[in-house]
């Protein structure tokens, strides 16, 4: 991008008769550059902040808090890293989050010393799966090396400066084992055995996910090797070691690190303790070019790249018997419980991890690039993108909570919203790789519009902008016509959500940009004898809770705006409408997928009144996502008709009162004619088919045709 004004950010000063073209990083992919930005961003700048900022424009950074901009600083390239004051406001800091060193500790756990049949230090591994452990070919370069070598886990000094209890387990090559030589990938991959010594079980040390993500690192990155150098106690290699660059034959990750012989195979992590490569040689070995054309720098280490591993493996598991294959597609595709971050360190109590006799016994798994599914087990995606295959969705054997997500919001009740609503940015029709707008209002349901400042109604003038969401309120019903809202199954935050007492304890707000009459407020709930309805959030809070914890939280306090509620009877509300919302959110986050969410009420004539406010009979919901490359979008539509009107006749309707309640998956033709919306690009992918005018009342939500 060509920049004149934005060069004084970085301190150059731009001759005002040429433009300057601003080359702050060090990363020359640019679209490597851009997916590296918004993963340490964390979810707190929009698509078109991020390529701002690849493009020089530091201004973005603006509030962003200052361990973000640290790692934004450890990207940018050499040159320009005396300028870094406009980036992190001083000097650059050699500090990181204490958090950092829970995920060093967690991270290192699965981490193992490889022994031959003599019992000598070949080299190092990492657990990459509950079963297989992942390391050098030339560590172990046949099975019979394997069958004879073990490995040993918390081979290392604790806090007293003595040797902690070592736990060791045979190598099991007879169950996995495959290996690719030392000039191409030099890489194999194992299955654990029995217990030899120690009292602590395999599942207690975790392991790191595979992942072929393009954001993993850019050039700049920090890494850190966990290793056993020259056998040694383990050790780790922190801070100032730096990625320098890709290999360019695509396989090998180049950076700055101290290791020794008995290094090789050690896990390469980025900050956030994601694996990006797997420590193999001092030196140039495999490649003698960067992908940018350098020649490899002369000081260095070379890794072999864990998304060239995770390819090739890809292309060796159809190939492999049932039993075998199903091994590799379960560390292809791990399940969430027991991973080391960014999921977690630990394990589900009372669950149990699936043993490797009930994988190699389960029926035949299939998994191609473009299409992963294992209906066998319960398992996510990728841990922190949907790489392994763009668009997979695995099938419905997900756990029937809503899924924990990455880090959880302590929250017993909301705080009321910033007040700097301009900060808002809402939905983002950019927000999938197919642009979906918000429905379109026609000439007539414009002029029934809430509109900010009283200004003249039109498609833009109407949206009200939130964290993560956008809605339009109809002034006249004084509820939302619609509600749209992005959600990113890879960066969902949970809440710490008490059930009964909370409702009591949530507080609502008006929102001072619209006229306080073209809005609920509390008076509509407020001393319910006997109670009958709920606030129905129309975004729910937990939908757009994603980002950093801070952005998080403001979207969460967010949807307790009264824009974005609906006065809804509590069995709908807290059973119906919620199993709904569980399935696309669950689902969004299990395929670890960006989601859009667009919900809205009926407004029908004879909708029933309660302290002269029209309460909707029916709500909709569409879910759109982006599978295989193509937009699909299923339509719902729910009916608390029946049980509202018992509710008003007869007092607060009972959990019994659910077979009153109805959900029908619903043509998105059938929701533009009841709403009197224009939702074109959804309705040309709706899933449900054409042959379908209506649907039947669905019993489970996994009976959608999705």
């Amino acid at each position: 991008m060509w920049r004149g004004a934005d060069s004084a950010i970085l301190g150059i000063t731009p001759d005002p008769e040429v433009a300057v073209m601003v080359t702050l990083f060090a990363e020359s992919d640019p679209a490597r550059l851009q997916r590296r930005l918004a993963a340490v961003t964390n979810g707190d700048l929009s698509d078109t902040e991020v390529t701002r900022l690849a493009d020089g424009d530091a201004s973005v950074l603006g509030e962003l808090a200052p361990m973000t901009k640290q790692k934004v600083a450890a990207l940018v390239a050499p040159a320009n890293r005396d300028t870094l004051e406009a980036l992190v406001g001083g000097a650059t800091p050699d500090y990181v989050p204490i958090c950092f060193l829970d995920l060093a500790r967690t991270s290192a756990a699965a981490v193992a010393r490889v022994l031959d049949d003599r019992r000598r230090p070949r080299g190092t591994g990492v657990m990459v799966s509950p079963h297989l452990f992942l390391t050098n070919h030339h560590v172990i370069e046949s099975d019979a090396v394997a069958a004879g070598g073990s490995i040993q886990f918390d081979y290392q000094l604790g806090v007293d400066d003595l040797p902690e209890p070592v736990s060791e387990y045979r190598l099991d090559p007879s169950t996995f084992f495959w290996t690719c030589p030392v000039d191409e990938l030099d890489v194999s991959l194992v299955a654990v055995g029995p217990r030899l010594t120690g009292d602590r079980d395999l599942a207690t040390f975790g392991w790191t996910a595979l992942s072929s993500a393009g954001d993993k690192h850019a050039e700049g990155d920090f890494v850190t090797v966990v290793q056993h150098p020259d056998g040694d106690f383990k050790q780790i290699a922190l801070r100032e070691n730096r990625v320098l660059g890709r290999g360019s034959k695509g396989t090998t990750l180049y950076y700055s690190a101290d290791t020794l012989r008995g290094s090789s195979g050690s896990p390469v992590f980025n900050d956030e303790f994601d694996l990006v490569a797997l420590h193999h040689a001092g030196g140039s070995h495999n490649d003698t070019r960067l992908d940018d054309g350098r020649p490899v720098p002369d000081e260095c280490n070379e890794g072999i790249r864990i998304s060239a591993i995770v390819t090739a493996l890809r292309g060796v598991h159809d190939t492999l018997p049932p039993g075998r294959r199903n091994l590799l597609a379960e560390a292809l595709n791990p399940p969430t419980t027991g991973m080391t971050p960014p999921v977690s360190a630990g394990r589900g109590v009372g669950a149990r991890e699936p043993t490797m006799a009930d994988i190699a016994d389960a029926p035949t798994v299939t998994i191609a690039a473009g299409d992963l599914r294992l209906p066998q087990l319960v398992i996510t995606q990728d841990s922190r993108r949907p790489d392994i295959a763009a668009g997979a969705r695995p099938q419905a054997t997900t756990p029937a909570a809503v899924p924990a997500a990455v880090d959880s919001i302590p929250l017993e009740r909301n705080d009321a919203p910033d007040k700097h609503y301009d900060d808002r940015r809402g939905h983002h029709d950019d927000y999938l790789p197919v642009r979906v707008g918000p429905p379109k209002l026609s000439a007539a349901l414009l002029k029934e519009c809430a509109v900010p400042g009283g200004g003249r109604a039109t498609a833009a003038s109407t949206l009200l902008r939130y964290h993560h969401f956008s809605l339009v309120v109809h002034a006249t019903r004084r509820m939302p016509l619609f509600t749209i809202v992005d959600v990113d199954g890879r960066r969902l935050r949970s809440i710490n959500r008490r059930t009964g007492a909370v409702e009591a304890a949530e507080v609502w707000y008006t929102d001072p940009r619209i006229p306080e009459h073209a809005q609920l407020d509390q008076s509509l709930f407020a001393a319910q004898r006997p109670r009958v309805f709920d606030r129905g959030h129309l975004v729910r809070r937990l939908d757009p809770a994603w980002g950093s914890p801070e952005t998080a939280k403001r979207a969460a306090d967010d949807t307790f705006h009264f824009t974005n509620c609906c006065p809804q009877i509590s069995s709908f509300n807290q059973h119906l409408w919620q199993g709904i919302e569980n399935y696309a959110l669950r689902n969004a986050a299990t395929d670890r997928a960006r989601i859009i969410v667009v919900t809205g009420p009926v407004f029908g004539v004879d909708d029933p009144r309660y302290r002269e406010v029209a309460i909707p009979r029916e709500f909709w919901k569409i879910v759109a996502r982006v599978q295989d490359g193509r937009l699909r979008a299923t339509g719902f539509l729910a009916d608390q008709g029946t049980a509202l009107d018992a509710a008003l006749a007869t007092g607060p309707e009972s959990f019994a009162d659910l077979d009153e309640l109805t959900v029908y998956q619903t043509p998105i033709t059938e929701l533009e004619k009841r709403t009197g919306l224009g939702m074109a690009t959804l309705r040309t992918a709706d899933t449900m088919p054409a042959a379908l005018e209506s649907a039947a009342a669905l019993d489970d939500l996994g009976d959608a045709h999705w």
